[in-house]
């Protein structure tokens, strides 16, 4: 199942041109940090990853500056809060 779910992701990076694709709201696209879950843990934690990140990667967020400590987070729908290293330098 590991090499079927990473040519799944090649085929997806090979069809669809980086201009078509959705903006991500992650700094690792969704399909590379799947492609990476997978390639290094194995099929489950692709999977598990690819389920997450079909559940928050959506445009229902927040960008909030923590004054105290200066950083970023993004709080996701469904309560997931993300560090300020994941989130996509176009919405810092």
């Amino acid at each position: 199942m590991k090499p079927l779910l990473l040519t799944a992701i090649r085929l997806y990076w090979l069809i669809i041109p980086p201009e078509r694709r959705r903006k991500c709201i992650f700094r690792h696209s969704c399909s590379k940090y799947v492609f990476d879950v997978t390639k290094h843990e194995g099929f489950r934690a692709g999977r598990k990853a690819l389920l997450s990140r079909m559940r928050t990667c959506n445009g229902h967020f927040d960008i909030i500056t923590d004054y105290k400590s200066g950083k970023r987070m993004m709080y996701l729908k469904g309560g997931v809060v993300v560090g300020e290293a994941e989130i996509a330098e176009r919405l810092l």
